[in-house]
């Protein structure tokens, strides 16, 4: 049967549920995934837990039980569905506890979404085969940051009444898009630092995980900024000096930092506010991971809305060469990119600083664990670009967690906690961008840079790299604090923030492959490292 490209073709057919008839539902589920293009080893694996459950089923019915083998496409979904009619008989409560983790695991490895279901006296399960790519995600997001630049200076060589009208059809087009995923990050990071709290099952390991995790983001942030600053400082000239207003600075840095606990349930979301939906995520968390049993409709709740979620989230990311092509496309027409000269100098050395360090955590994680360092980078290429052409941490954290766990080898129960919260906190490119732009606007105000100063400025980069507010305007508030910690003139905050326009780019994808790297090294430490996973080659 010739099968079309995203379809799969329409078939019913009884099957009677006995050693026989069980056969015949596995080999006609075999065929049909054979059909889409699914692996032969995970063709192997599904057809063994299908029997399985099948298997279950036969003997808690009793053979002779009627079943119905059913695929094709629903709304341009395929699907693979077996129903048997009777009581309830979930697999996960059929069998051994120890059957339905292997279930849940090898239906996950196989990279289909498998969904257990009871209605109207029938027990359903469904699969949905994924849809054939049609060009490799790397590609089209290549294609779509070339398509950008080069329409982008086109169109800047056109009359201005042109210019205007496509930046009156491009910066609205931005918002809306923009809109959508800040609309399913917020609840896409809460439910998911939730979920990945509860599934870590036991507070004294989730300590332990939180311990390790939270402490490295903090040294790497730190890390990178100081590395930075000594190996940069030399090349900045140092001026007269001024007086730094530390005691003005430190109380802002505080109040940024009690900012984190929200007013009320809805303003995080309302505002996009990441770290204090983080906060009120881990506090639910634990509130569930400690009454667990007392608490199991929410329990479920809670699961059932992240699977929702992560499915909505993933159908957007599909679309993210398009968010990438007017991401870039906008900024080119802006004028942006104009009166940046003061400022120069730092922005390249920063931007520069952003490029490098994830190539230096890519190569002490390849070193670590022994695995090939073009293979790792193929590995964290994708993400990266979409977060360098998009300067958005919301548009790349789908793509981040399914790299993390399918690409990295990355337990779930690490990731699906340290993933949206490192995104918030593990800012190694705005911690060491902020510092090094901050030295380009001393000596172009300047101001000393003595050894103290240097200090001052790493620390508090550092803090602002983690206590950052990340809602619109957040970054204006941390040049405020830090360029008055460092004694520069205010005026400097509008070519800081000119400057940022530019940088943020580069600091956005600098944290999120750096966090990659290190969620690595931090789940091998762990003992929540698939190795045999990281060191499996993707084809392209």
């Amino acid at each position: 049967m010739k099968h079309k490209r995203g379809k799969l073709a329409k078939q019913e057919q009884p099957v009677t549920l006995n050693a026989g008839g069980i056969d015949r539902l596995s080999a006609l589920l075999a065929e049909a995934l054979v059909e889409v293009g699914t692996e032969h080893k995970d063709v192997i694996r599904l057809r063994l837990v299908v029997e399985d459950i099948l298997m279950l089923w036969c003997n808690s019915l009793g053979e002779g039980a009627s079943s119905v083998f059913r695929r094709g496409s629903r709304l341009g979904r395929m699907y693979i569905e077996i129903q048997v009619p009777g009581k309830r008989l979930e697999p996960i409560e059929t069998g051994e506890e120890a059957d339905g983790l292997l279930y849940s695991t090898l239906l996950a490895q196989a990279g289909l979404s498998p969904v257990y279901s009871y209605r109207d006296g029938q027990n359903c399960l469904t699969l949905y085969p994924p849809k054939p790519r049609r060009m490799n995600p790397l590609i089209q997001l290549v294609l779509a940051i070339a398509a950008a630049v080069l329409c982008g200076f086109i169109c800047l060589a056109l009359p201005h009444p042109v210019q205007a009208a496509a930046v009156a059809v491009s910066e609205p087009l931005f918002t809306a898009l923009m809109g959508i995923l800040q609309a399913l990050a917020g609840p896409m990071i809460f439910l998911s630092v939730c979920w990945g709290i509860v599934c870590i099952g036991d507070v004294q390991v989730l300590g332990r995980i939180g311990r390790t995790v939270i402490s490295r983001f903090i040294a790497g942030v730190y890390v990178t900024a100081g590395i930075s600053a000594l190996c940069l400082v030399w090349l900045f000239r140092s001026g007269n000096g001024a007086a730094a207003e530390g005691e003005n600075a430190a109380s802002q840095i505080y109040s940024m930092i009690l900012g984190i606990i929200p007013d009320n349930i809805l303003s995080p979301f309302l505002e996009g506010n990441s770290l204090q939906i983080i906060f009120m995520a881990v506090c639910a968390g634990l509130v569930l991971l400690l009454l667990k049993e007392k608490l199991s409709v929410l329990h479920t709740l809670v699961e059932q809305l992240n699977t929702a979620i992560q499915f909505m989230m993933k159908a957007v990311s599909r679309y993210i060469p398009v968010f990438t092509f007017i991401s870039l496309f906008t900024l080119i027409l802006s004028n942006s990119l104009n009166g940046l000269s003061g400022v120069a100098k730092g922005l390249l050395l920063a931007v520069a600083a952003c490029v490098l360090w994830p190539l230096l955590y890519a190569l002490a994680a390849a070193l670590r664990l022994k695995v090939p360092y073009p293979m790792l980078l193929r590995k964290l290429l994708p993400t990266y670009l979409i977060a360098l052409a998009t300067a958005s941490s919301s548009a790349a954290l789908s793509t981040n967690l399914e790299t993390c766990e399918k690409k990295l080898g990355i337990s779930e129960r690490i990731s699906r906690f340290a993933v949206p919260l490192g995104q918030v906190i593990f800012k190694t490119g705005a911690g060491a961008g902020f510092f090094i732009l901050a030295m380009g606007l001393a000596e172009y105000y300047g101001v000393a840079i003595s050894f103290p100063w240097v200090v001052t400025g790493v620390l508090t980069a550092g803090l602002l790299a983690i206590a950052a507010p990340p809602v619109p305007g957040g970054s204006r508030t941390c040049y405020t604090v830090l360029l008055v910690q460092l004694g520069i003139p205010s005026q400097a905050v509008a070519l800081a923030i000119a400057g940022n326009v530019i940088l943020d780019f580069f600091m956005t994808s600098c944290g999120i492959s750096c966090l990659q790297s290190e969620l690595t090294l931090a789940a091998n430490r762990l003992g929540l490292l698939d190795k045999d996973r990281l060191k499996k080659e993707e084809t392209i």
